[in-house]
């Protein structure tokens, strides 16, 4: 398992954090890895944040955050596939746990529910996804 979860934020220099948002606890992203600082230094996890500013001359607004050179988005994603392992009537999940919302200015914002940015953060950590 990775001991360092790297942390990188491109965005268009006019937001203040990412715009992931877990959609049962409202907690940003953000909120989410400052809550689980201890748990990660309790695991001898380092917390490494690097922020990328995009040049605007790019036409869009751009606000995406990888984690140990994966997409978040695409770890969510990932994250979320194992959530319908059980195909019986009574236990049908929830489809589209992660999604893409338009957010505030034209950025694109992700919601999952808190246990898959866990999950995701988990995936990143295992480096099981290298490559995708």
């Amino acid at each position: 398992m990775e001991r360092t979860l790297t942390v990188l934020w491109r965005h268009s220099g006019d937001q203040h954090e990412p715009s992931f948002f877990c959609t049962d606890t409202r907690r940003s992203f953000f909120a989410l890895l400052e809550e689980l600082i201890p748990v990660f230094r309790d695991e001898g996890i380092i917390l490494a944040f690097k922020e990328e500013t995009v040049s605007p001359d790019i036409g869009r607004r751009v606000n995406t955050v990888d984690l140990n050179g994966i997409s978040l988005s695409l770890l969510l994603s990932r994250a979320a596939e194992g959530e319908e392992y059980c195909h019986a009537s009574k236990c049908m999940p929830v489809r589209d746990l992660f999604h893409q919302v338009p957010g505030p200015g034209g950025i694109v914002c992700g919601e999952a529910p808190e246990i898959l940015f866990r999950k995701a953060i988990l995936l990143s950590l295992e480096g099981e996804m290298d490559g995708e």
